[in-house]
């Protein structure tokens, strides 16, 4: 299957009681612009008889999710990165009401996160869409760029990197996929895995 598109980027928090997971306080992250998912082997793991290689071992040791999105909020940065906020206190010269001061600071805590995208393929002109899930990652601080407007607009979107590790059932699930006749039923499916209502 050709893939021709990505979208849906949603999240929950992570948490596990011995091998049993939980989700919670799930949600849209942001529409989805890009997404690739880089995943680490263990290095050369050869066992060798007869003067050649005999076993092999290629597992899972780790990976990385890099997504662009179309925006990151702040009530969406507050959730996945562990920020803090509070209401902005009056400073001469602004009057917008209700405004919340987000802190990048020392009490930030990183929570584990299940992550939730949709990909879709062609295959013989008919459309499919799969649903991936990646049951526990967690992302980094984003960094922080921006162009001046020129005479057209050049469209900036921000960037998010999450480390992809194991979860702490028994099988050590670190991606599920099913993939679908329709968008809707690849997100009912994410929805379920992250316990999303």
């Amino acid at each position: 299957m050709a893939i021709i598109g990505c979208s849906v980027l949603k999240y929950a928090k992570y948490a596990n009681s011995g091998t049993t997971i939980t989700y919670s306080d799930g949600g849209v992250a942001a529409k989805l612009v890009s997404l690739e998912i880089s995943i680490d082997a263990a290095t050369d793991n050869d066992f060798y008889a007869d003067n050649a290689v005999d076993e092999t071992d290629r597992v899972f040791a780790g990976g990385s999710l890099t997504v662009g999105t179309n925006d990151l909020t702040d009530a969406v940065s507050k959730a996945i990165l562990g920020l803090q906020e509070a209401a902005l206190e009056t400073i001469t010269g602004i009057s917008d009401t209700g405004v919340k001061e987000i802190f990048y600071d020392g009490r930030q805590v990183i929570p584990w996160l299940g992550l939730g995208m949709v990909v879709k393929h062609q295959r013989n002109g008919a459309a499919a869409w799969t649903a991936i899930v990646l049951p526990k990652c967690m992302f980094a601080v984003p960094n922080d760029s921006a162009e001046t407007q020129g005479k057209t607009i050049s469209w900036q979107t921000p960037s998010l990197t999450a480390s992809i590790t194991r979860d702490d059932s028994a099988n050590q699930v670190w991606k599920r996929q099913a993939t679908f006749t329709t968008e809707a039923q690849a997100v009912a499916y994410i929805d379920a895995r992250l316990g999303i209502s």
